[in-house]
C-alpha cells in the first residue's frame, strides 16, 4: 500500500515541565532540570501526532533516527513549546525538523526521522 503524506504539515504542543521530567527522575543525570530524554520524547510525540490523521487505519509511524541538540536548561514549572515541520517523505521514511522554545528562546532543536508501519505486522515481528 502506497501512503503519501502532504509536505509542510506543522505540529505543535505547549508543555509545562514537571518533576517527573527532570534528569534525576529519568535517570539521565543528577540535576532538577528538563532531561534530554524527555526533550527527545516530546519532539517525537509532536512529530508523530502531526501526521497521524493522514495514515490509514491500522498504520502508524515509529521513530528510527534522531539528531538533536539540547541547547539550554529548563526548570520545573517552565512552559515550553514544541514545533515540528514535516519536510519530506521517501517511500515510508518521514523527515521532520523540530524546534523547542521557552520564553522566546530556542532550548532544543533536531531532526526526527520516522517510518510508516502496519501496526499488527510490526507488533508481531
Amino acid at each position: 500500500m502506497e501512503i503519501t503524506i502532504p509536505i509542510n504539515i506543522k505540529g505543535h504542543k505547549d508543555y509545562k515541565i514537571q518533576e517527573c521530567d527532570t534528569a534525576i527522575a529519568m535517570g539521565s543525570g543528577d540535576v532538577r532540570v528538563l532531561a534530554t530524554p524527555k526533550l527527545l520524547a516530546l519532539m517525537e510525540e509532536v512529530s508523530s501526532n502531526s501526521i497521524r490523521k493522514y495514515l490509514p487505519e491500522g498504520y502508524t509511524s515509529v521513530g528510527v533516527e534522531m539528531h538533536i541538540h539540547h541547547l539550554k536548561s529548563s526548570k520545573i514549572g517552565e512552559q515550553i513549546s514544541i514545533d515540528s515541520d514535516f519536510l519530506k517523505q521517501e517511500e515510508r521514511k518521514l523527515y521532520f525538523h523540530v524546534i523547542v522554545t521557552s520564553k522566546g528562546e530556542k532550548i532544543g532543536e533536531g531532526d526526527c526521522n520516522r517510518f510508516i508501519v502496519n501496526k499488527t505486522k510490526f507488533e508481531n515481528k
